[in-house]
């Protein structure tokens, strides 16, 4: 086999691989279930943790909230401030091999939210009117309603 022949190969299986990853982080790991959902298939370790931030973005909401109906804006903020970007990053080293399995419209639609608490989280440090803020919180919680709507985490023995 001459060299020219091993350099077509290499890069066929370059191609081959490119493709590959693109296709995983586009699709991420799925299948349609029952409810018609998207399953997005996890580890019981990954699906553990995906769940907890759920946990903790609806945690958040809640004192935000609390914070706003007793007129402490600054705890309504670090509610807000503990589930945004910077949460992202602090589990950014847990979610890399997880962001491949996940479907881009799902992490467009996480991170957004992320950086909706952020934004959230800087009007009521200015203590905007308290319908507007609702008025953001609303629209922060349709993120919430639009993803369990649409998707569903399941283990990856679970693939039907």
């Amino acid at each position: 086999m001459n060299s020219n022949s091993i350099g077509k190969i290499a890069i066929g299986l370059w191609i081959v691989t490119v493709i590959t990853l693109g296709y995983f982080f586009y699709f991420g790991s799925t299948s349609r279930s029952l409810d018609n959902r998207t399953a997005i298939h996890l580890t019981p370790a990954e699906r553990q943790l995906v769940l907890t931030e759920m946990r903790a973005l609806l945690t958040a909401v809640n004192g935000m909230l609390s914070g706003l109906a007793d007129k402490n804006y600054e705890s309504a903020a670090k509610a807000a401030d503990a589930v945004g970007m910077g949460l992202v990053a602090s589990l950014e080293h847990q979610e890399k091999t997880i962001l491949l399995k996940l479907p881009v419209e799902f992490k467009k639609l996480g991170f957004g939210t992320h950086e909706k608490f952020d934004e959230i989280a800087a009007k009521i440090r200015k203590k905007q009117e308290i319908h507007s803020l609702l008025k953001e919180m609303d629209e922060l919680t349709r993120n919430c309603v639009a993803c369990h709507v649409s998707y569903k985490i399941e283990l990856e023995s679970e693939k039907k």
